[in-house]
């Protein structure tokens, strides 16, 4: 899937003009590790459905803008970063707290006792 789109989207840019210029070696290993995370990501995704319900797993999915930035920020060291860090941490603080609320909820709804309601109550039957 992954290669049949690649092939797809680089035929489509060379087509309008587009071009992939590598103009140092550190520019391909930043080519090549963009590429293994996205795979890499990908692959642990669906590792992950095939052993938890969809519902659990895609609440991680939150926390991508927040890697996003902490990677930015330790890859582009020598750049001027326009997020604050206080920012950042609440940012943080802020979608692992819902997450973690997410889930607590959901585990203590499934670990509360049920009760059966008067419609599916079998009742004895006298012949």
């Amino acid at each position: 899937q992954f290669i049949i789109g690649g092939l797809v989207m680089t035929l489509g840019a060379l087509a309008f003009g587009g071009r992939i210029s590598i103009t140092s070696p550190k520019a391909f290993f930043v080519l090549l590790y963009l590429s293994l995370l996205s795979a890499v990501a990908y692959a642990v995704w669906g590792v992950l459905l095939q052993h938890n319900p969809v519902s659990r797993v895609t609440v991680f999915s939150f926390m991508t803008p927040v890697f996003g930035v902490l990677l930015s920020m330790l890859m582009l060291r020598s750049e001027q970063s326009q997020v604050r860090p206080l920012n950042l941490i609440l940012a943080l603080v802020l979608v692992s707290a819902g997450i973690l609320i997410l889930n607590l909820r959901r585990t203590s709804q499934k670990n509360e006792p049920k009760t059966p309601s008067a419609s599916t109550e079998v009742q004895p039957t006298e012949e």
